[in-house]
C-alpha cells in the first residue's frame, strides 16, 4: 500500500479528465521553444505560437483558419517537405529532414530542421512536426560556402600556387597557378625536395625550408630550383607556414609557389646591362690608352724587321709584330664592345636567312672536321630589323665558340622559323659540345667571363653579340647541359611592316 508521503513525493498523475488533458498538453505545446504544428495532409488541426511567428502570422488560429497550408505558399519548399511527409504518413516511421528553406508570408525566408513523425489524433492517424528554426546556422553556412567559393575562384585565377603539405614534406594539394599549378600537381604524394635538382640540393634555401619543416616554423621569400616535368627547370619562390589543429598539434604546413623564372632573368640582365655599361666605360678609356701606345711599337717594329741584317734579329722583331698585332686586334675587340658602332646605322635585312646561311657556312669552313645542318621555315624569311655586317658578326661569333667547344669535330645545326607570337625571326644554332652547367650559362652573356683556356679568347664575343642583339630589340638566351651540347635561341625583331 502506498503511503500518502510517498505518493506526495511521486510524480503528479495526469488529469482523469479529458479537457484538462488537453489543455495540459496545449500548454505545453505553446511553451516549447520549438514551432509544432500537427496537420493531416497539409490541413492544419494545430499550430503554437512559435510556429505562427516563423510563418509571419500573430496566432495560431490565423493558421488553422488558412483551411490548407497548400493555399499559403505553394512554391515554398516547406510546402512540398509537408506533401512528402503525407506520402510517408502509411509507413507509420518518422522523418526528418534538414536545412529547410521556407518563405514566410511577407517573402521572408527562413530554414528549419524538421522533425516528424505520425499520431493517433481524435481516433485518426495524423502528422505531428516539430521544427527547429535553424536561420542563422544556415546563413552562416552559406556564407563559409560563398566565401570558399570565392577563396577558391582567386585561388584559380591567380598566378601563384597554392599547397598543402602534411608534416612529412610530402605535397597533399594544390590549387591554382594554370600550367605551375599543373606541374606541382603531378608532384603530389612526393616529398617537395625530391623534385629539387640533384646539383641545386646543398643550396642554403633548400636547408633553410628542410629546417622550417623540421621545426615547424614559418618560411618567406626563399626561391630555389624545381624540376617540373612539362615546364623544365623553374626557379620558384616558397613560402609557408605550419597548420595545427585545435590540440596545438602540428598536421601539416600551407603556402605558396611562385614561379620567379622571368624576374630573376630580369634581374640578371638588368645586372649585366649595368655592368656592360660600367665595365665599357672603363675598358674604352683603357684600351685607347693601349692603342695608341702600341701605335709606335707596331710601326718601329715593323721597320726594325726590315732593316734587320741577319735570320735572328728579323725573326726577333716579327715576333715583337706579331704579339704587338694580336694586341691590336684585343684592343679593337675591347673598342667595339666599349663603343659598339651601328654599321650603316639600324636598317633593314631583307633577306635575313641568306645572310645567315652565307656567314654560317664560311664559318663551318674554317672547321673542316665538323658538320654543319641547315633548317628554315620558308614563312620565317622577312625582312627583320639590324645590318647585315652586324648578323654576319652575330653569326661568325656563335659559331667560332661551337667549333672551339667541339674539339673533335661534332655538329652544328642552325634552324629558322617565325616566333610564336610571329612578332620576330627565332634563330636557333645548337651544338653537340660537351654543354655547360647551369651556373656557367647564367654568366655566358657577362664581358670578360670566358670559359676557354688563358690567351685563347677575350670573353667578349657573347657580350657584343648581346649588346647588338639589345639594340635591335631583340632577346637571346642559352639553354645547356652537362654532356648535352647548348643552345643559342635568338629572337630577331622582324620590321613593323612585315611582323
Amino acid at each position: 500500500m502506498t503511503s500518502p508521503a510517498s505518493a506526495a513525493n511521486g510524480p503528479s498523475p495526469m488529469p482523469e479528465d479529458a479537457d484538462d488533458r488537453q489543455e495540459l498538453f496545449a500548454t505545453l505545446l505553446d511553451g516549447s521553444n520549438q514551432a509544432i504544428l500537427i496537420h493531416d495532409r497539409l490541413q492544419p488541426l494545430y499550430a503554437n505560437r512559435r510556429f505562427a511567428k516563423l510563418l509571419g502570422f500573430e496566432t495560431p488560429e490565423e493558421v488553422i483558419a488558412l483551411g490548407w497550408l497548400e493555399d499559403l505558399i505553394p512554391i515554398q519548399r516547406l510546402v512540398r517537405a509537408f506533401v512528402v511527409w503525407a506520402r510517408v504518413l502509411e509507413s507509420g516511421q518518422p522523418v526528418s529532414l534538414t536545412d529547410v528553406r521556407g518563405l514566410n508570408r511577407q517573402g521572408g525566408e527562413f530554414y528549419v530542421d524538421i522533425h516528424t513523425r505520425p499520431i493517433q489524433w481524435q481516433g485518426r492517424t495524423v502528422i505531428f512536426s516539430s521544427l527547429i528554426d535553424v536561420t542563422a546556422r544556415a546563413r552562416a553556412k552559406r556564407e563559409l560556402e560563398r566565401n570558399y567559393l570565392r577563396y577558391r575562384q582567386l585561388a584559380e585565377s591567380a598566378h601563384d600556387v597554392f599547397w598543402d603539405m602534411t608534416p612529412d614534406g610530402r605535397l597533399s594539394q594544390v590549387e591554382g597557378g594554370d600550367d605551375l599549378g599543373h606541374a606541382f600537381s603531378l608532384m603530389l604524394g612526393d616529398r617537395w625536395v625530391n623534385h629539387v635538382p640533384l646539383d641545386a640540393r646543398g643550396d642554403t634555401a633548400v636547408h633553410a625550408v628542410e629546417a622550417a619543416l623540421a621545426t615547424a616554423r614559418p618560411f618567406r621569400n626563399l626561391t630555389l630550383p624545381f624540376d617540373l616535368g612539362p615546364l623544365g627547370r623553374r626557379l620558384i619562390e616558397m613560402n609557408g607556414v605550419p597548420v595545427r589543429d585545435e590540440a596545438d598539434k602540428l598536421i601539416g604546413f600551407r603556402g605558396t609557389f611562385r614561379d620567379e623564372t622571368g624576374a630573376e632573368q630580369a634581374r640578371r640582365e638588368g645586372e649585366l646591362q649595368r655592368n656592360l655599361a660600367a665595365l665599357g666605360r672603363v675598358a674604352g678609356g683603357v684600351a685607347h690608352e693601349i692603342n695608341n701606345l702600341l701605335q709606335p711599337i707596331l710601326t718601329f717594329s715593323r721597320l726594325a724587321a726590315e732593316r734587320a741584317d741577319n735570320d735572328r734579329d728579323r725573326e726577333a722583331m716579327e715576333t715583337v709584330l706579331a704579339s704587338a698585332r694580336q694586341a691590336r686586334d684585343i684592343v679593337r675587340t675591347v673598342l667595339e664592345f666599349a663603343r659598339p658602332r651601328n654599321l650603316g646605322g639600324i636598317g633593314i635585312i631583307a633577306d635575313p636567312v641568306t645572310v645567315i646561311d652565307k656567314e654560317a657556312r664560311v664559318a663551318a669552313d674554317l672547321a673542316p672536321g665538323m658538320k654543319l645542318t641547315l633548317a628554315h621555315t620558308p614563312a620565317g624569311n622577312r625582312p627583320i630589323v639590324g645590318t647585315r655586317a652586324e648578323l654576319g658578326q652575330i653569326i661568325a661569333n656563335l659559331i667560332k665558340n661551337a667549333r672551339e667547344a667541339m674539339e673533335d669535330g661534332g655538329e652544328v645545326a642552325v634552324t629558322t622559323a617565325p616566333a610564336p607570337d610571329d612578332s620576330a625571326l627565332e634563330l636557333c644554332i645548337a651544338d653537340t659540345g660537351p654543354g655547360m652547367s647551369e651556373t656557367t650559362c647564367a654568366r655566358i652573356f657577362e664581358p670578360f667571363f670566358t670559359t676557354k683556356e688563358f690567351g685563347k679568347g677575350t670573353g667578349l664575343g657573347l657580350s657584343i653579340v648581346y649588346g647588338i642583339i639589345r639594340r635591335w630589340g631583340g632577346t637571346i638566351r642559352c639553354e645547356s647541359s652537362l654532356g648535352a651540347g647548348t643552345r643559342f635561341i635568338l629572337t630577331l625583331p622582324y620590321t613593323p611592316e612585315t611582323s
